[in-house]
């Protein structure tokens, strides 16, 4: 027999969120120019992560912002998917009286707010399913977190995608410590306010500097540098739960879902724990191509758990796992493969520097790419004959060899005419990069 919520937790989340309305973001800042934030929230970037498809058209997806708060996340949402049509829920209808102003003063009226849980989601009552559902900052509040991820699974279109994410519990060990200081404490009995915030401040300020708790948690920081919301979220935090990767893998197996990527997969990469990547252990080397994404995430979560949270994409199960197009130069299939930009990839500052034709040295993807790993260096010719063209649409591969044959017609070593081979090898090897670090995206030839 399936278990039915106990809504009991609802209360205590709800006078916390009416009290102090979350996040607590001005309402003027906007995303506009956060890269790494605009593409992990962008619909494209989760699609082809899971079927290695492009998207190009977001006018007839729908997206579900679960738990919104006061509107940030919709904010990004709208600014990361022009055009697609945002439903926003929350419990709280303060928070969302704050998330209404807050997407109005940047311009999209087209949002849907309703006042609902994830447990009345079906209340919606709509005709069609969501495409995309961010439902970040809630699961870990829930009482029964593989029941929610199913209802979630239940309003999503077979190809849709969820994210969502649990706090790590070895991350924020040392906060639940203190929560639990607290709770005993009994600043937790009711909904935190003005006095136990105090408290709070005064208890860390009396204790030495040196004692475990004040200096994992507190630092040295004076009470009046540290903000109510730091406060309220971390250390008198209602719900507030901390889980691990193997519970976050169960949880998706009860419900039913398959994990498709961390939507930070980039800084879950279990070789670059290691001094040499290309060095690991004989015992790991020999055996990290035949575990499961799973299996590296839980390794790496025991080693380096770093991260507050587990913040992941999943979605319904698929019968088969999709690759990206291949690129051969055997036959002539890799010609028509298009070449895409990422969309949210096409910054001002990156045109700038790709069209800045009176430059000479090599340029630091990262520079414009926070969410690489590490400094990826490229050719500015290359950079511009790969670039240059995909600000303005995407392009068949071929069309970038024969570019590449403009551009660099002979070969500087030997004086010898580039053949279009030669151009491909260069061309393609680039396009591969470039894909596998998430920049460019590939379709296959229609």
């Amino acid at each position: 027999m399936v278990k039915k919520f106990d809504f009991s937790y609802q209360d205590k989340t709800l006078q916390q969120f009416e009290s102090h309305p979350f996040p607590d973001v001005s309402i003027e800042k906007s995303p506009k120019k956060n890269v790494e934030v605009l593409y992990k929230n962008s619909l494209v970037t989760a699609y082809y992560r899971r079927y290695h498809r492009v998207i190009q058209d977001l006018s007839d997806c729908l997206i579900l912002d679960l738990a919104c708060g006061t509107g940030s996340t919709t904010l990004i949402l709208a600014e990361a998917n022009p055009d697609a049509k945002i439903i926003a829920t929350d419990i709280s209808p303060k928070s969302l009286e704050v998330a209404k102003k807050r997407l109005t003063h940047h311009g999209f009226d087209n949002i849907e707010y309703h006042v609902l849980a994830l447990e009345n989601i079906e209340q919606l009552e709509l005709e069609l399913n969501f495409d995309y559902i961010n439902a970040s900052d809630i699961l870990y509040l829930l009482p029964n977190i593989p029941l929610a991820l199913k209802q979630l699974g239940a309003v999503l279109k077979p190809e849709g995608i969820i994210r969502s994410n649990l706090h790590s519990y070895y991350q924020r060990f040392n906060f639940y410590r203190a929560q639990d200081l607290f709770r005993q404490m009994g600043l937790m009995e009711g909904n935190p306010e003005e006095i136990e915030l105090g408290i709070v401040r005064d208890f860390f300020s009396a204790l030495k500097d040196t004692t475990d708790l004040k200096s994992k948690t507190w630092g040295n920081q004076k009470p009046e540098e540290v903000r109510d919301e730091t406060i309220l979220m971390n250390y008198l935090f209602q719900n507030d739960k901390g889980f691990t990767m193997p519970q976050l893998l169960e949880f998706l197996e009860q419900a039913d879902l398959d994990l498709i990527s961390m939507v930070n997969w980039w800084e879950w990469q279990l070789p670059d724990l290691f001094k040499d990547p290309e060095n690991l252990p004989a015992f790991l080397a020999m055996g990290l191509d035949d575990l499961e994404l799973g299996e590296q995430l839980c390794l790496y979560e025991l080693i380096q758990p770093d991260k507050r949270l587990l913040d992941f994409w999943c979605g319904h199960h698929v019968l088969e796992q999709t690759s990206p197009p291949s690129i051969e130069a055997e036959g002539d299939n890799w010609r028509n493969i298009q070449v895409h930009l990422h969309p949210q990839l096409k910054t001002d500052e990156f045109r700038q520097e790709v069209f800045g034709v009176n430059r000479l040295f090599p340029v630091n993807l990262k520079n414009y790419f926070p969410f690489l790993s590490q400094e990826v260096w490229l050719d500015r010719t290359l950079l511009t004959v790969l670039f240059a063209p995909l600000f303005e649409q995407s392009r068949s591969l071929i069309f970038l060899v024969e570019r590449w044959l403009q551009v660099r017609p002979i070969n500087p070593v030997n004086l010898t005419i580039i053949s279009e081979a030669e151009a491909f090898l260069v061309i393609s090897q680039a396009v591969m990069e470039q894909e596998q670090l998430g920049i460019i995206l590939l379709n296959g030839a229609d």
